[in-house]
């Protein structure tokens, strides 16, 4: 529409394919160099609530926002924000109220500043209270509707001899040109070759559609149509309980996976794997029949919000559900909403406070219950649950609960209980009743000892008990789980050796553990009874105090190591790694000045065969005592080296030690070394690092033909980015092929002197300048 306007307002009925038109034109965007410096999408669903909103921005910018602001100085930060993008292409998806922009703190879009805002919507009021140009989204054509059916159905369709097109074409009709309709009644038929199947679901398809009147219900009609085609009725339970979830939610599929089979959709079998490999190939079948979405990277899934109302509409009626997730709430039901024949109810995401002290809902038959992110929820009344003998699933994730009432200690049929980041919970009540509990989450919580009646609970295959303020874990509990899959503990500061020689005992039948150390002496203990190799996946945390790692964007990695304001020997224990670790990272770790200081030793030198050879990432964070990380005689070690995180080490002079007393003990004298290869080195980010001269010493040149991402800021005294560039034909530099970006300060890059002529010129259109 050319630079003149400013506002784009894209309408049309729900499942027409606002999104999907934008959701192509955001890729395209992101594929490729354009005249937008950033191109941002945020979906903003209903109701409409605009500190949630404001807090999504930053998450699109890979920024923050502080939490405890309010609502007016969030809006100068984030206008801040969007000021420093100039150009930015804003597009609002799934608005369903108008708002004044400034309220949020976006810059109105505008000819002069060259910036861009799209919403989609469905009503074309909101287009016009937004001073948008209109762009109507209408109904396909019925020659684009039969070529979008083909595309799902699969075009091998029309070279079955016994189907004619007749068929299929009256079929398409019964869809009414609507996509969303289209591709879930096409999913539902593909690979239906027999031409009763289509005379079935034809009949189907009519008989829902002649008792509706209005345009709205013949969409879920037709919608339902792919509902009631899969069949299975386990697989239908399944579809349905995402509906539990708020509008636009992104579901973990890991999540929803514990959830069905605490619910017991999926049939478990010893090997625990293979229920969830069930589990995912339910989430498969579902996204393949376009009833659910893969979002997030494929972690995680979402309903079209058109699919998830007919969701609700089935779950109005049979199975009854209770659905008032994600709504502002603040005040709780009432009791007679409490419908004795609830299955289940999710009041997730609300912002209620208390429940009612003599409510006792009589629900026999209801299996979950959600209530998770109702942050200032502090109490709920004893009796509360005395008549919900039913339960399988409560989630009070992230609610500010004090205690847990003591009637939870009767929910004999309960198998999954989670109570992460609830901050204030000191107590809960005894388990010795809940034989049938498979997930126990008590992450970040108070409690200071293990909860009564544990080791009656042989049946937990998830057990979180980390928590910063556990003081032991008592002996003998941990060999009677024989069931345990995956495991996070904290040791506590009492720790006895024989716990942590239990739970070394269990690391190589679980699948995933995360322990937490507070002593050098317990974590070396567990190292050692594992003979250097955990699990398959597994993350060791040594700190007194400290509980959580600093995670890198984008890093894949089943086997870490942190240690976090602690030190790496005491009393001349000296630590031992993993043989097997794939990333570490050190935080105020004050008596290193090396990598090789954490390493095993053998007559004074470095034992590289002891080391992991697997290691992809190292990151050190405020280590105010490292001078360098490491020398050429680890090299051989860290050729799988994929991330290089160095922030806040204040001493820190060079990467790469070229000359060192134990490289110079097995160099034959006067060795010349002009390079360091790291050949599958993707990210470099170094930050904060005044006394940072260079890569490597000697003039040393690193070699990472796999760089994808530069980070240099706050590095005052390095005067050459000592990378080697590859060479043309004709001498000159070339671009490595996979970099993407380098993020620096402009005054710091001019000021960069150079080794390889033209090298500056060839790595300019990638520098993204950063104020630091």
């Amino acid at each position: 529409m050319g630079d003149k306007v400013s506002k784009i307002g894209v309408w049309g009925m729900g499942g027409i394919g606002k999104t999907t038109i934008m959701s192509h034109i955001n890729n395209k965007l992101q594929e490729k160099p354009n005249k937008f410096n950033d191109v941002i999408w945020v979906t903003v669903s209903q109701p409409l609530d605009l500190i949630k909103l404001q807090t999504e921005f930053p998450t699109a910018l890979k920024e923050s926002l502080l939490e405890n602001e309010d609502k007016v100085r969030r809006a100068g930060r984030l206008l801040g924000m969007l000021k420093a993008k100039a150009k930015f292409l804003l597009i609002l998806d799934d608005m369903w109220e108008a708002f004044p922009l400034q309220e949020v703190g976006i810059p109105e879009p505008s000819e002069e500043n060259g910036c861009k805002l799209v919403i989609t919507t469905r009503s074309h009021r909101v287009c016009r209270s937004m001073k948008c140009k209109q762009v109507q989204v209408e109904l396909l054509s019925k020659e684009e509707a039969f070529n979008l059916f083909i595309d799902g159905v699969g075009s091998s369709i029309l070279q079955v001899p016994t189907l004619n097109k007749e068929i299929i074409n009256e079929v398409v009709e019964e869809c009414g040109c609507l996509p969303l309709a289209i591709v879930t009644v096409a999913a539902s038929m593909s690979g239906e070759e027999e031409i009763y199947e289509w005379q079935n679901a034809l009949n189907e398809l009519r008989g829902r559609l002649r008792s509706l009147n209005d345009i709205d219900t013949k969409v879920f009609g037709r919608l339902e149509f792919s509902y009631h085609r899969l069949k299975d009725e386990k697989l239908q339970q399944c579809f349905l309980y995402c509906a539990l979830y708020p509008e636009d939610f992104a579901i973990p599929k890991d999540e929803l996976i514990d959830h069905w089979i605490a619910e017991g959709f999926i049939e478990e079998v010893k090997d625990v794997q293979v229920t969830y490999d069930r589990g995912h190939t339910i989430l498969n079948r579902l996204v393949n029949c376009c009833l659910l979405e893969s979002v997030e990277d494929g972690s995680c899934v979402k309903m079209h919000d058109l699919i998830r109302d007919m969701a609700l509409r089935i779950t109005s009626k049979s199975p009854l559900f209770m659905v008032k997730a994600g709504l502002r709430l603040l005040k709780f039901p009432g009791e007679q909403e409490w419908e004795e024949n609830l299955e289940r109810v999710s009041l997730m995401e609300n912002g209620i406070e208390e429940i009612p002290s003599n409510m006792s809902p009589h629900c026999q038959i209801l299996s979950t219950l959600l209530l998770q992110r109702n942050v200032h929820l502090q109490r709920i009344p004893e009796c509360f649950f005395v008549h919900m003998h039913g339960l399988k699933v409560l989630n009070l994730c992230h609610t500010s609960i004090e205690v847990l009432p003591n009637s939870v200690s009767d929910l004999t049929n309960l198998r999954s209980l989670l109570l992460q980041d609830c901050l204030s919970l000191t107590r809960v009540p005894s388990m010795a009743k809940l034989l049938a509990l498979q997930y126990l989450d008590l992450q970040r919580t108070q409690i200071e000892e293990v909860p009564e009646g544990m080791e009656m609970l042989e049946n937990l295959s998830h057990l979180y008990l980390y928590s910063w303020r556990m003081k032991k874990f008592p002996t003998g509990i941990l060999p009677r789980l024989r069931n345990l899959y995956k495991l996070k503990l904290s040791f506590g500061n009492e720790a006895l050796r024989e716990t942590v020689e239990e739970a070394a005992s269990l690391s190589d039948r679980l699948d995933t553990f995360k322990f937490h150390f507070s002593k050098l002496n317990d974590f070396n203990i567990y190292v050692k009874s594992t003979d250097g190799r955990g699990s398959k996946n597994y993350c060791l945390l040594l700190s007194a105090y400290w509980i959580g790692g600093f995670l890198i964007a984008d890093l894949e990695v089943d086997k870490s190591v942190f240690l976090i304001d602690c030190k790496i020997c005491e009393r001349e224990e000296h630590i031992v790694l993993p043989e097997d670790v794939q990333f570490l990272q050190m935080f105020a770790v004050s008596d290193v000045a090396r990598l090789s200081d954490v390493l095993p030793r053998e007559q004074g030198l470095v034992n590289i065969g002891k080391f992991s050879h697997d290691l992809k990432a190292l990151r050190f964070d405020n280590c105010g005592n490292l001078k360098n990380l490491f020398s050429l005689r680890l090299l051989p070690a860290l050729q799988n080296l994929e991330f290089l995180v160095v922030h806040y080490c204040y001493s820190i002079e060079e990467i790469v030690a070229v000359e060192d007393e134990e490289t110079e003990k097995e160099l034959p004298t006067n060795t010349i070394i002009n390079t360091v290869t790291l050949p599958r080195l993707k990210k470099l980010h170094l930050e904060d690092l005044p006394e940072f001269k260079s890569f490597c010493s000697n003039n040393g040149v690193l070699v990472c033909n796999s760089l994808q991402e530069i980070v240099v800021c706050g590095c005052s005294n390095l005067k050459r980015l000592s990378l080697s560039l590859p060479l043309l034909d004709n001498g000159q530099p070339s671009l490595p092929s996979a970099l993407e970006v380098i993020e620096t300060e402009k005054e710091f890059w001019e000021s960069l002197e150079w080794d390889q002529p033209n090298a500056k010129d060839v790595l300019n259109p990638y520098c993204k300048f950063v104020g630091f």
